[in-house]
């Protein structure tokens, strides 16, 4: 009778666990779905990939559990081991990745390798004896195997412990700062590869029936969608490039080599709303005159090129459209660009680059002056250069908001406050500087802090008094900042900004008496506009609030920048400085109630 008894409560609890092992299984594909849906923004393939193993693992473990035959059962076995095998593999390759560490591609591929041959071993177990040397499947309920070891069953546990030691080994140096990537989400994916391994040990020492690692199969795909939302906000071009996109007013289309309508960017639907009626691998048929005007140059242009063998270069040209009405007159600038393939530069496709200059020539025809071609390139040039540089501006700023405990106010602030403060400069006979110069110093302002994108997050939210060694890395981000603004406006024609830029970047915490840094300049050798923004920068500190102090009153720190005349700051500057003080506390006093309030 107790026989009978427990036999009935094995089946109950076989039961029960086939069907948990069911609910995972859904549960598990709802989560891919869930990080599929929200890979849209970011490359998150390796995220991905994983969540499949861990999926098709689970797959395994729950067709084990219903196996009745030796076959079904090594069959669902090998799926089951899909992601212990490959699990770590992947999860290393992440966290090379997220820590931009390298690693010969010698050693990538040994270790795929030997992770392909281990699990073929696997699959294989039921004929040959390298994994198990010997394998009895018992039905259960649920269902399992009884093995014994095989040879390569050991060599799995030197390649997983490779594979953890690398992993922990990129982490460490995650959090000693050698490497700029967040600690958080790499020590998140060593947690989960450490989790499977005791999971996966204990199941091995107790011999367990029930299987618990689809449980943290489950949780890590679940905590797979968390780590991908965290890995797009740290991919800093991708910011970047997101919020060029919103002030871009530049039109694009991408047509294959048979001219078929491949793709747009958001602008040129403003140039052309019937774009998005568009069907992609199809020729537009387009109805606006303007788009078959721009269609028909495109054809044109291509077929000449590449019949007289321009094909490496792309071709500008003015493309005016013209209607039966005179008002619906188009002048559109254009630049067609050839994409390539392979090493023998075969044409894949074009990329029509567009922007209306319509009202721009109409200005220029109403004023009907001489060499008016010139005087459109010019304004041409200068409109894509201020646009170019906005864009960098509002799109680098954005990214120190976004890490920044404190920056966010503190780059709106400074900005306002050095914009106020030049345009004072500019009526003083003592600094006879050219409009272009004081107006790169103003929109250079937001770039000062830029270097903090290049220190760890670990310091840079840190909400407590930085250590000295921490404090030193902080002290890094002036240089970092100069490399960063020479690198992103390399291409900029305007050179004069590039150099303020840069100036304003790297030496606005340098001293008028030497005891700065990063250089330890003095007096006068410290760029202009640094010590301009010197000023600026300090006085925001000491009237805003952080995390470590309050706000100080308007009148000591007007009197700590005239206490520091000629040791801090320049003393000319600052005594015009504080010449202004009325002037700045009502700019300052205009913030509160904003979001840019200097009280938080």
């Amino acid at each position: 009778m107790n026989k009978d008894r427990i036999t009935i409560t094995g089946v109950v609890m076989a039961t029960i666990y086939i069907n948990i092992l069911g609910v995972i299984v859904v549960l598990s594909m709802f989560s891919l779905a869930l990080l599929v849906y929200h890979s849209t923004r970011g490359n998150n393939l390796l995220e991905i990939l994983l969540a499949v193993i861990l999926l098709i693992s689970n797959i395994g473990y729950y067709f084990f559990a219903i196996a009745r035959t030796p076959d079904a059962a090594f069959i669902a076995n090998s799926l089951g081991y899909l992601g212990g095998i490959f699990l770590p593999y992947i999860v290393m390759l992440k966290l090379v990745d997220f820590s931009k560490s390298k690693i010969p591609d010698w050693f990538v591929f040994t270790m795929a390798f030997f992770n392909i041959v281990l699990y073929v071993m696997i699959m294989m177990s039921e004929k040959f004896t390298f994994y198990y040397s010997e394998a009895v499947f018992d039905p259960g309920p649920p269902g399992t195997l009884i093995t014994t070891p095989g040879p390569f069953y050991y060599v799995r546990f030197i390649i997983l412990a490779v594979e953890m030691f690398l992993s922990i080994f990129f982490t460490v140096l995650t959090y000693t700062g050698r490497r700029k990537a967040s600690f958080r989400t790499m020590i998140l994916f060593v947690g989960m590869m450490f989790l499977v391994f005791v999971v996966y040990m204990t199941e091995l020492i107790i011999n367990l029936r029930y299987e618990l690692l689809p449980f943290f199969y489950l949780g890590c795909s679940i905590m797979l969608n968390y780590s991908s939302t965290r890995m797009s906000l740290y991919d800093v071009t991708l910011s970047v490039q997101e919020k060029v996109e919103e002030v871009n007013n530049y039109a694009y289309m991408v047509f294959d080599r048979n001219y078929n309508f491949v793709g747009c960017n958001n602008a040129a639907y403003k140039f052309f709303p019937e774009l998005t009626n568009a069907t992609i691998d199809t020729r537009l048929n387009a109805e606006n005159y303007a788009l078959k005007g721009i269609l028909k140059w495109m054809h044109d242009t291509a077929m000449y090129a590449g019949r007289d063998g321009f094909t490496k270069k792309y071709i500008k040209d003015d493309v005016v459209i013209n209607d039966r009405s005179p008002e619906e007159r188009k002048h559109l600038n254009t630049e067609l660009s050839f994409i390539h393939f392979g090493n023998r530069r075969r044409i894949l496709g074009y990329l029509v680059e567009m922007v209306d200059d319509t009202d721009q020539q109409a200005k220029i025809e109403q004023l009907s002056f001489k060499g008016e071609r010139l005087q459109r390139e010019a304004d041409k040039q200068a409109k894509k250069l201020k646009s170019l540089q906005s864009s960098t501006i509002l799109g680098m700023a954005a990214m120190i908001e976004s890490r920044d405990n404190s920056t966010g106010g503190h780059i709106n602030r400074t900005t306002a406050c050095c914009a106020t403060f030049v345009e004072h400069l500019r009526t003083l006979p003592d600094y006879n500087q050219s409009e272009n110069y004081w107006d790169a110093v103003v929109n250079s302002a937001p770039l000062h802090d830029l270097g903090k994108i290049g220190v760890s997050d670990s310091i840079l939210k840190k909400t407590t008094g930085l250590k000295p060694w921490e404090y030193d890395e902080m002290k890094t981000h002036a240089e970092k900042g100069a490399q960063i603004v020479s690198k992103v406006l390399a291409d900029v024609d305007d050179k004069e900004f590039v150099r303020v830029a840069t100036n304003v970047a790297h030496y606005h915490h340098e001293k008028y008496d030497g005891s700065g840094y990063p250089e330890r300049l003095r007096g006068e050798t410290i760029p202009f506009e640094a010590r301009i923004m010197a000023l600026v920068d300090v006085f925001d500190a000491l009237v805003s609030q952080r995390y470590y102090k309050e706000p100080m009153s308007y009148e000591d720190a007007f009197k700590i920048i005239h206490d520091e005349r000629g040791s801090h700051f320049d003393p000319h500057l600052a005594k015009i400085f504080i010449s202004m003080k009325d002037e700045i506390i009502s700019l300052y006093e205009s913030f509160d109630g904003t979001d840019y309030s200097r009280k938080g």
